[in-house]
């Protein structure tokens, strides 16, 4: 038996395919996907899923517990009070499953693998202060927020040899995002799209930053901690894991744990028991989590690495925002911070800058904070809808929402959706939404729920281009969307991106707008 050792991981060639034709040849993968199947089946480990999916596929959250289950509430969308409770058939789910384990199988392939561990091997390589983009200065002229959606990007490189689509997903592209290497796109703090374990286990999976949610039902810091364990369990008994060597086993593990997010309040009086519980649950990376802006965020860092020195815990991360002000930045990265967010009001559902009259104007901000920090900046707020203009003003990672999570198996609620005449699909809520509010017991006097700032909606089984309901299939594109976005800059990986496509940033007409979408 041939083993090809690099950086700790190994690849056995006997029984895993190259890289190439697990991505290339369909009658390789399947054939593969399918052998490790019946593999799965005698080590009881399919059975196991099946099990869990169950338990996670209910309209009760006392069933679905820990996970927040297909939950009704009074404030569901109008469409969906009259829909009925359906089950995917056992074909679709069949098949939704062996497409989740080969996007597994493909994103953890050995040979992936050496290029996380290069770059963990890295220092984090913060995007350098640029000459002033003309863009900027004359917004800032004219009092004139930017939005992300104003801006595109040239295309570059034809001095050089074409980049390979295929060697850009071969290295990640990942980047040091805190005090590991890790994929680009981040889970945010929606307990509608990460109140469940297999969400959070998945994500984490594929080198994923991914919040554990402390709204909704995860107010309560026992149930938070129950389905942080949940997640646990679920990389524990990762399929990726079976017939690998030991030694990669305990390092993907190790990489895979640190990938969920304990995410805090900014006050200090709650997060830092909310924080202890967690890490004696197993967490080792927080978010501590303002959506207002305020002096509690920055204390609350402080408190909690003190807390770190005070206990003697291993080293943990922390991730703070949201951020408003480079003064708040640095601050932050003063006090301990491994990485900041930036963004507010500008989600999919969120309404907080249409009811605060914010301006969604973070790009900014962002290229304001270049040259300024030597940590990651993640970007929430519609950076998923412009991936190459996020990177290119500065920001590392990109927060993802619905366009990952939502009407997934995954999901809370498994593989049950409502079905009513016209599609299935799943009730959904922004953060600070009537539902999630209800759901974390905030209702008031006669049903009136205060400050609502976040839209409830549907997560439509079929809402973008999802063939099968798995949360991998939307990463994988969206991922697709960022390794395009190096292969127009002919960059390699993302600090030269940042690097040369700050300048070619340029600001769009409405026509270009048109013409860039499908018409």
């Amino acid at each position: 038996m041939i083993f090809c050792v690099a950086h700790g991981f190994m690849r056995n060639t006997q029984t895993f395919p190259s890289f190439e034709s697990l991505l290339r040849q369909p009658q390789i993968a399947e054939s593969f996907i399918s052998q490790k199947i019946e593999r799965l089946k005698k080590k009881g480990i399919y059975q196991w899923i099946w099990s869990e999916f169950e338990r996670e596929s209910s309209i009760d959250p006392q069933i679905s517990y820990p996970s927040q289950g297909l939950v009704r509430t009074p404030y569901d969308s109008d469409r969906g009070k009259d829909a009925v409770v359906i089950q995917l058939e056992k074909e679709l789910i069949e098949n939704t499953i062996s497409t989740q384990l080969y996007y597994l199988e493909l994103l953890n392939h050995p040979d992936r693998l050496k290029a996380l561990l290069r770059a963990n091997a890295q220092p984090f390589v913060p995007p350098s202060v640029k000459r002033a983009q003309p863009i900027f200065v004359q917004a800032e002229a004219e009092r004139r927020a930017i939005a992300i959606t104003e801006l595109a990007l040239q295309a570059q490189g034809a001095d050089r040899p074409r980049a390979s689509r295929t060697q850009r997903l071969l290295s990640g592209p990942f980047v040091k995002l805190g005090l590991q290497a890790r994929s680009i796109l981040c889970g945010s703090a929606n307990p509608e799209c990460w109140g469940s374990a297999p969400a959070l286990a998945v994500m984490a999976q594929v080198h994923s930053l991914v919040g554990i949610p402390r709204d909704g039902f995860f107010t309560d810091i026992q149930r938070q901690v129950d389905l942080a364990k949940k997640a646990l369990e679920w990389l524990e008994k990762s399929p990726v894991l079976i017939d690998r060597p030991q030694r990669e086993q305990q390092h993907l593990l190790g990489f895979w744990r640190r990938n969920l997010m304990g995410v805090l309040e900014p006050e200090a009086t709650k997060a830092l028991p909310r924080a202890e519980a967690l890490y004696n649950a197993g967490v080792r990376t927080f978010r501590v989590y303002s959506p207002e802006p305020g002096t509690d965020l920055v204390w609350t860092v402080m408190k909690l690495r003190q807390l770190q020195r005070k206990k003697g815990w291993e080293e943990i991360e922390i991730f703070a925002g949201q951020v408003i002000s480079v003064e708040q930045a640095i601050d932050l990265q003063k006090r301990g911070a491994n990485g900041m967010y930036v963004g507010i009001g500008g989600g999919g559902r969120c309404i907080t800058g249409v009811r605060s009259g914010l301006a969604i104007d973070w790009p900014q901000l962002v290229e304001k904070l270049r040259g300024q920090l030597h940590i990651p900046i993640i970007v929430e707020g519609g950076a998923s809808d412009a991936i190459a203009q996020t990177l290119a003003v500065g920001a590392t990672g990109i927060g993802v929402t619905r366009s990952v999570g939502g009407g997934t198996i995954e999901s809370p609620g498994g593989w049950c959706y409502l079905k009513d005449a016209i599609s299935m699909f799943k009730p959904y809520g922004g953060e600070a939404s009537a539902r999630v509010k209800y759901m974390g017991g905030r209702g008031g006097p006669f049903g009136v729920i205060q400050y609502v700032e976040g839209q409830t909606t549907e997560a439509n089984i079929n809402y973008d281009r999802v063939t099968v309901p798995t949360l991998l299939h939307n990463y994988y594109l969206l991922n697709g969307d960022a390794i395009l976005s190096l292969v127009f800059q002919n960059a390699v990986d993302i600090p030269e991106f940042q690097e040369v496509a700050f300048n070619a940033l340029v600001r769009v007409t409405p026509m270009d707008l048109t013409l860039r979408n499908t018409h």
